[in-house]
């Protein structure tokens, strides 16, 4: 009877396990750690987008390094026969897996920032024969003036201007304005410019034009040009450029609570003693014109454009930037770490493409960890609101470091691959490089397909923890969305090959296409939690035995020789270029309403996924099944000889017979 648990596996199984429960960890809870840290949902949508891309480096690199390593030293691995260690990958995927703890664990370093919402404080302009004043209250207590280097152009938008006497406490100027007339009637002569079809305001030289108006409305002079205030215009834009004040020596905020800022330019408002007779003011009045400042931070070309009141914590960009870098450079090892080991099943496993092994019940184990972790991660998370993420960071970067000693402890991990693959990979017995070319279309068709589900994948679970939390759901129950994934793959994975050899690798990726569309119709229209984890069960046939299937259907296309960068194939289509396009398309959504806009998103990637579906389904099963249907051809006779030449056959071309003593299949696989 066959071995239920393979006893040279154990180790390997014990390394899946630690890796994803390490990846479940904190999988669910980093894009609630970004907006933890301070960063805006814009930012983390940045992070989540770009990141991906940069990660698609490790498997890229590492994958390829660790073939042509392994061909010169005979080996994959560096293994010196079968019972070799594969030293090169067990030490490579070790490494990996110890900069993914140290990475993740720095993002804890990240400096905390704290940005309030902009309000928008109460902006008076005043001019007087000395100069003129633009002045801004002051945002909260505590809180300095906005400040930039030099002098800032730009137009300032007034209406409401009249006469008036200013006093050192700010009394008249601060006076909230009345909605009535603030000019007194105009002299016929003004009123022929007021009737003018032009709105813009009187532009004349400076000096000239003081007494053509019986009653002298305000003029606004800035660098030699004065500006008339019209009443009938009801807004004035006045160019200029500002100052910003100086520091306060004393640590206080400012005088009378008000931010002043002064004109580059020479600048004043000239008053008529015609007018200062009309006030009734004596010899101790400061004359000046004050105007109504209209929308100032909205204002196209505005001088305070950008100058809201904003309560800052810390360096916002500062902390951008330091957990941009950091997390770019975390996501590159556990992407690069999952290729590998799905090599390592691979080659543990003695694969070929001529029948089933057990790579579905080494990922059967290690999804047990998926399962079982992120819930308790997210329950200590509750339990320390102080700190909410340092437990599931802790216990990512534990597991990670427990799985790396085991793969460098154990030497009799069976990683090295099979000589009857390096027996026609090199010598005399080399498969030609048509082998490779014939594939190749193929190669990259499933690629592409891997790469749209992985898109498809990526738009769900990228933001997945703020629609948990948008529906009033804890660090808890955004952990149990990844059990609820993981639980039902679990005896899925276990028989995954013989499911995937029966359906067909294609008709399970056409499957996943449909599941997709009912996932996305499921959690547009979810007003609850729990209809979000019933959708969540439906991973299993979207994400779990897509991977498995990936992993099987880049076996056999790949020539074994190039076994680890064909299994870095699906993890740069799906988990880095998918992933990427998935947090795009799900991050295209309004800020100001999420939820209901995420759900439109939702709704036309169901309809996206369907037509994927269905046209997948008819591409294959009209055109490419009939013509790639491949017939049972007899190996070359060279090969047979060497076959036989190493005891490996006894006549007959069925090499499984050499590692599972089972009749092939060759030519009865389904792809």
């Amino acid at each position: 009877m066959k071995q239920l648990v393979n006893k040279n596996l154990i180790t390997l199984k014990c390394v899946l396990f630690c890796f994803l429960s390490g990846i479940g960890s904190i999988y669910p809870f980093l894009p609630l750690h970004i907006l933890s840290v301070g960063l805006d949902r814009g930012e983390a949508r940045l992070i989540s987008a770009v990141a991906p891309c940069i990660a698609l480096l490790g498997p890229a690199i590492l994958g390829p390094l660790i073939d042509k390593l392994s061909v010169g030293r005979g080996s994959t691995g560096g293994g010196t026969g079968p019972s070799g260690s594969g030293k090169l990958l067990r030490v490579v995927t070790a490494v990996c897996l110890v900069l993914s703890a140290l990475f993740y664990t720095l993002l804890l370093a990240v400096p905390y920032t704290e940005r309030h919402e902009a309000r928008r404080p109460q902006v008076l302009f005043m001019c007087d024969a000395d100069g003129a004043y633009v002045m801004q209250e002051v945002c909260t207590e505590g809180m300095r003036c906005n400040r930039w280097e030099g002098e800032k152009s730009g137009v300032l938008a007034v209406s409401a201007c009249e006469y008036g006497c200013a006093d050192d406490n700010m009394t008249w100027v601060t006076r909230p304005f009345t909605t009535t007339s603030t000019t007194t009637t105009l002299s016929p002569m003004y009123n022929s410019v007021a009737n003018a079809t032009s709105p813009a305001p009187l532009v004349t030289d400076e000096g000239e034009g003081d007494d053509d108006f019986e009653f002298n409305p305000p003029h606004l002079c800035y660098n030699g040009q004065c500006l008339v205030y019209m009443q009938h215009a009801a807004r004035m834009r006045v160019p200029l450029a500002l100052i910003a004040p100086e520091p306060p020596q004393d640590n206080s905020t400012m005088e009378n609570n008000w931010c002043t800022y002064r004109t580059g330019g020479p600048s004043k408002c000239p008053v008529p003693a015609e007018r200062l007779a009309a006030l009734g003011a004596g010899a101790a009045c400061r004359a000046a014109v004050r105007c109504q400042v209209l929308d100032p931070y909205d204002e196209p070309g505005g001088v305070l454009a950008d100058a809201e009141c904003r309560l800052v914590v810390g360096d916002p960009a500062y902390s951008f930037w330091t957990y941009f870098l950091i997390r770019i450079f975390a996501d590159i090892w556990p992407t690069a770490a999952l290729a590998l080991l799905g090599a390592a099943c691979v080659i543990a496993t003695r694969e070929t493409s001529l029948g089933r092994g057990d790579v579905g019940r080494q990922m059967a184990f290690g999804t047990l960890g998926l399962a079982i972790f992120p819930p308790l991660a997210g329950f200590a998370a509750t339990q320390m609101p102080d700190t909410p993420y340092l437990v599931p960071f802790l216990m990512h970067a534990i597991f990670m470091v427990i799985g790396a000693i085991i793969l460098l402890v154990d030497t009799r991990m069976p990683l090295s691959t099979p000589e009857w693959w390096w027996h026609t990979a090199t010598g005399a017995l080399a498969l030609p490089l048509s082998a490779v070319r014939r594939y190749g279309a193929e190669t990259a068709a499933v690629f592409a397909v891997v790469a749209l589900l992985g898109a498809l994948w990526s738009a769900i679970d990228a933001y997945l923890p703020w629609t948990v939390a948008a529906l009033n759901g804890t660090a808890l129950e955004a952990g149990l969305t990844l059990t609820a994934g993981a639980l039902p793959a679990v005896p899925a994975l276990w028989w995954a090959e013989a499911l995937v050899d029966y359906v067909g690798h294609s008709n399970v990726f056409i499957t996943a296409f449909t599941f997709y569309c009912l996932r996305y119709t499921g959690l547009a229209y979810s007003e609850s939690y729990s209809w979000v984890v019933v959708c969540e069960l439906l991973e299993v046939f979207t994400l779990s035995l897509v991977w498995v299937t990936a992993m099987l259907y880049f076996r056999h296309l790949v020539p074994k020789k190039y076994t680890t960068t064909g299994q870095a194939l699906p993890v740069i289509a799906h988990f880095c270029i998918g992933r990427c396009i998935g947090a795009i398309v799900s991050g295209l959504v309004s800020l100001e309403q999420p939820l209901e806009s995420l759900r439109s998103v939702y709704r036309a990637l169901g309809v996206t996924a369907l037509l994927a579906a269905a046209v997948y389904l008819a591409l294959y099963h009209l055109l490419l099944a009939p013509r790639c249907a491949a017939p049972a051809v007899a190996p070359p006779h060279h090969l047979l000889q060497g076959l036989n030449a190493n005891g490996g056959s006894n006549g007959n071309y069925s090499p499984m017979r050499v590692y599972h003593e089972e009749r092939s299949r060759k030519g009865h696989f389904r792809y």
